[in-house]
């Protein structure tokens, strides 16, 4: 009994990460959907939002109520540049492409935003290495 318990240890984060898949996939599918049915992707998006602050703030405010530090000026506008353009301007965009495709093109490109990423990375290091 403790070998297949050590062996579903093992296998938690795989299971996790699967079932995360499978809930990403729901999501992309009830997207797809609902554009097709005519609702407003912008208004999908701020919903998503409200409810993932609705569910966040009051952790946060519950687990994390010690280690806050002071809201600057600048904190704020930092927070606010980072959910315009990492979060709303990201999910909009998102949307956007699932609407003018399929939910099957929209995945895989989403899988290919680390590759992406890693390219642009050494792309911006070699020419900033070049320009010293």
């Amino acid at each position: 009994m403790e070998k297949i318990c050590d062996i579903v240890e093992g296998l938690k984060p795989i299971i996790i990460m699967v079932g995360l898949q499978i809930i990403l996939t729901g999501v992309n599918i009830f997207y797809k959907l609902a554009a097709n049915c005519g609702m407003s992707l912008k208004v999908l998006v701020a919903y998503r939002f409200v409810f993932a602050s609705l569910t966040v703030i009051p952790l946060a405010l519950i687990l994390e109520r010690q280690k806050r530090p002071k809201l600057t000026w600048r904190i704020a506008f930092q927070a606010f540049l980072i959910a315009l353009f990492g979060g709303s301007m990201a999910q909009n965009l998102y949307a956007e492409s699932l609407a003018l495709t399929s939910a099957t093109f929209a995945a895989a490109m989403t899988n290919l935003i680390p590759a992406i990423t890693f390219v642009l990375a050494i792309l911006f290091r070699y020419v900033l290495n070049n320009n010293r």
